[in-house]
């Protein structure tokens, strides 16, 4: 009985060896796993956006009823075209019939005028036949002796001199409406010419570039019957207010062409800082247009792809560190973790590395208390 005890007693000793041994030679899986997380530091791909190829001017030419009727349109579809080069005539029945009608006042107003003057004439002849017979009676009385005839000579001088006052006032009104004749004849003279200019009238081109031909334009005011588009052209893009705060005046960026994928280089030249209308929708995201001025020989329309290199390198909030008014981050490298000093950009919620470290480099993501300079570590790389 008593070896069956001293068995069981030695057994559990070796059991207890045994467990003892498995711990010191195998330590927990648990201890083992890795606590901190790493990355390698990247810049971020290549921002791309939706463009189409627009002309840097344009000049749209609707049909104004106002003028007439279309008489002709000079050019064709894609026609170059010259500063003062006419697109279109129009033809105004209406203002041929004003203009005949005006032609008969005018000749109206002439004929007036013509009595005006034979009257101002007819005047003019009788007061200086007048004004003859008082000078001559005049002449007669200084000459007279005999005293009876004086006096006779001296009350026809007086009555002459009266007929001339009167005839001198019909002289007067006659050249007054004579004036009057005549502003008459010059301002219809001036609204005939006025209704003649309306007769045929032309549009003419106030630039150099491309003539596009739209005939749906003859039937509805809103759409140009004929539209200028300037040789040169440019990039009119969108972005997302997500991606706004990205886009900079003066950035460069490379356009490709999606039918033919040719690429060219370009540089942003305006930012829209209103959004485009978002129609009847609310559940839209706002975007804002952009122009990309660059030397672009696509077509009119075309759809291409504006690609914004992103060469900042960004850091998650986790990874960076202050303490003691000094900003850090831990470079993972051969098994151990280093205390780096960096200086870094804080813009839009996000953080950008001003210095301090390089691309390529593998940064702990999430440090905690725990780690120190140079500390001996095992990490889970998220690459």
């Amino acid at each position: 009985m008593k070896s069956k005890k001293m068995k069981f007693v030695i057994g559990g000793i070796l059991i207890g060896i045994s467990i003892g041994s498995y711990f010191l030679f195998f330590p927990s899986s648990k201890n083992d796993e890795p606590k901190y997380n790493a990355f390698t530091l990247e810049t971020l791909d290549p921002l791309l956006l939706k463009g189409e190829v627009k002309a840097t001017q344009t000049e749209d030419v609707f049909y104004d009823q106002t003028l007439g009727n279309i008489a002709a349109i000079p050019v064709k579809h894609e026609q170059e075209v010259k500063n003062g080069d006419v697109l279109l005539n129009y033809q105004n029945s209406e203002a041929q019939n004003r203009a005949d009608q005006q032609q008969r006042t005018v000749n109206k107003s002439n004929l007036s005028a013509q009595q005006a003057a034979q009257n101002l004439n007819r005047a003019q002849t009788r007061y200086n036949e007048a004004q003859a017979s008082l000078n001559q009676s005049r002449s007669q009385f200084e000459h007279e002796i005999d005293p009876e005839k004086k006096e006779e000579l001296k009350g026809k001088v007086e009555q002459q001199k009266t007929e001339v006052t009167s005839i001198n006032n019909e002289v007067i009104q006659a050249q007054q409406a004579l004036d009057l004749a005549y502003t008459e004849v010059n301002d219809e003279a001036a609204a005939l010419e006025s209704e003649q200019g309306k007769i045929s009238s032309s549009v003419n081109a106030s630039m150099d570039g491309v003539a596009m031909v739209n005939e749906a334009g003859k039937k509805s005011l809103e759409v140009p019957l004929i539209q200028v588009l300037s040789k040169t052209k440019q990039i009119k893009g969108t972005v997302t207010e997500y991606d706004l705060n990205k886009l900079e005046i003066g950035q460069e960026v490379s356009v490709t062409s999606i039918g033919s994928s040719e690429r060219a280089q370009g540089k942003i030249s305006s930012i829209n800082q209103l959004p485009k209308s978002k129609g009847n929708s609310d559940s839209e995201i706002p975007t804002y247009e952009f122009i990309v001025d660059g030397n672009f020989s696509w077509a009119y329309g075309s759809s291409v792809q504006v690609s914004l290199e992103q060469p900042q390198l960004t850091l998650p909030k986790k990874a960076v560190v202050t303490k003691d008014k000094k900003t850090f981050v831990y470079v993972y490298k051969n098994g151990r973790a280093t205390k780096t000093d960096v200086k870094i950009i804080e813009k839009n919620g996000g953080i950008s590395v001003a210095s301090g470290v390089s691309k390529g480099e593998k940064i702990i993501s999430n440090p905690d208390e725990a780690l120190t300079n140079d500390a001996e570590v095992q990490v889970i790389e998220n690459d």
